[in-house]
């Protein structure tokens, strides 16, 4: 018996590796694209941080349960989603979120009425955390600029 021995032509082994760089230059190109979009996110909110600075400028209470917080936005920025106030003592921290933009240059007070299961007691510091939201409607949390002594 003969049998008939026959290889793959020159053409074919080539086309079937071309086709495989393709796709492996895909596969990189999808990892690589997707690494280097989540990076932009991070460094457009970093520098979008770097222009906006919220700080408290004044705060009363006259029952600790009750507070009036002052604010001062400086210029420039962009719009924000809110503000977190945070209002604490050496053991114990309340957070009230402002979901609303504070205009660049503009004051702006808000009362906070701490639930009763959440009261600080003799708080001593507010801190204002400005935060942007993304695309998918997550706070984006900017760093704390300057704490206020109360």
């Amino acid at each position: 018996m003969i049998y008939d021995k026959r290889g793959l032509s020159a053409i074919i082994v080539t086309l079937i590796l071309i086709l495989l760089a393709i796709v492996a230059v895909g596969v990189v190109w999808v990892v690589v694209n997707n690494v280097l979009e989540s990076g932009e996110g991070r460094v457009n909110l970093g520098s979008a941080c770097l222009e906006v600075d919220v700080e408290p400028t004044a705060a009363t209470s006259s029952d600790g349960i009750t507070y009036s917080v002052t604010m001062t936005r400086s210029a420039g920025g962009d719009e924000i989603g809110g503000v977190k106030v945070i209002i604490s003592n050496a053991t114990a921290s309340y957070v009230h979120t402002e979901s609303n933009n504070i205009a660049p240059l503009a004051t702006k007070t808000i009362p906070i009425i701490m639930p009763a299961g959440e009261v600080v007691a003799n708080a001593n510091k507010v801190e204002v955390i400005p935060y942007f939201t993304d695309a998918s409607g997550n706070e984006q949390l900017c760093s704390v600029a300057n704490p206020l002594e109360i």
